[in-house]
């Protein structure tokens, strides 16, 4: 695979979880990366642009972190995963291609745009631990929604922990992409992918007002059907299929716990409806706790 991954940065080391899932994913996949920083225009300020002291500090900035990528990607580049199988390939040195760039505005619509240019974005997000001690903002959440290509969502401190790759599919075609990029995913990685329909069979309250009805059933055939989808887009990956007996949203995040990602499929969103996700997702991301990839076809409107 080819093509540019871009991952926001913003020069903390504690913060350089996504940029190394991004390295490390750029190296495998022979892609381009692009770090970016925007200098954030603050609400109530009405300079044109940043000034030359802060353009200066911004470069500095990216030059820390390009070469923080370049050491990640030089480490990465000795072993990485087979694409058949769990065993790890040599691999010469990465000669990854680098390059960054600073923007001005406001940081989650700029990091919006600059999408259009990249086959995946990556951000970090809060740890369940900086969640637990304080506010929580809601960038990750306002670039997934609105991006123009697929999104990662990395929270701060993971250390590339976990095995396998985990889909959530619910019959509906944004799962169909979700699938297919997890498909895609597990056979890059040489691990398996497990696909999980999440819901209630029923809601007790009704119970003998409405014809039965086993969505139990449903939801089982809704995942034995992508998972065949999964088997044959990439033969030979090892694909589980499951119905879960939960709330979707937390039976997504309990079936991704101890995987290297979690992916779910968003719907193609135009005009307002664009700065929202749907609620699983959104529930999802305000609970990440392992790399998320928002999966949606590249889009070239703004």
């Amino acid at each position: 695979m080819t093509g540019t991954i871009m991952v926001g940065v913003d020069g903390r080391a504690e913060h350089r979880a996504a940029l190394e899932w991004a390295a490390r994913r750029a190296v495998r996949d022979g892609s381009r990366l692009e770090l970016v920083f925007v200098l954030a225009h603050a609400w109530g300020d009405d300079a044109d642009g940043p000034s030359d002291l802060l353009i200066l500090a911004a470069k500095s900035l990216l030059a820390t972190e390009r070469e923080a990528a370049l050491r990640i990607a030089e480490e990465a580049s000795t072993r990485v995963p087979a694409l058949t199988g769990p065993e790890p390939a040599p691999r010469r040195r990465s000669g990854l291609e680098v390059g960054t760039r600073y923007l001005y505005g406001h940081v989650g619509a700029e990091l919006t745009a600059a999408s259009r240019g990249a086959d995946i974005l990556v951000v970090g997000a809060r740890s369940r631990p900086e969640r637990d001690r304080g506010f929580a903002g809601s960038l990750h959440l306002r670039v997934a929604s609105t991006a123009a290509c697929p999104v990662a969502v990395v929270p701060h401190g993971w250390a590339g922990q976990g095995s396998g790759v985990v889909a959530g599919v619910d019959g509906k075609a944004p799962a169909e992409t979700a699938v297919a990029f997890a498909a895609d995913e597990a056979a890059a990685l040489g691990e398996g992918l497990r696909l999980v329909c999440v819901g209630y069979t029923a809601n007790p309250l009704l119970a003998g007002l409405v014809p039965e009805v086993s969505l139990d059933d449903r939801r089982q055939r809704i995942v034995d059907a992508a998972a065949q989808s999964a088997r044959e887009r990439r033969p030979g990956i090892d694909v589980r299929a499951e119905a879960i007996e939960a709330a979707p949203a937390q039976g997504l995040v309990e079936a991704a716990q101890g995987s290297r990602m979690l992916i779910v499929g968003t719907r193609d969103r135009h005009g307002a409806k664009r700065v929202m996700l749907g609620s699983v997702g959104h529930d999802v991301l305000l609970n990440v706790r392992v790399p998320v990839v928002i999966a949606r076809a590249r889009r070239e409107d703004g």
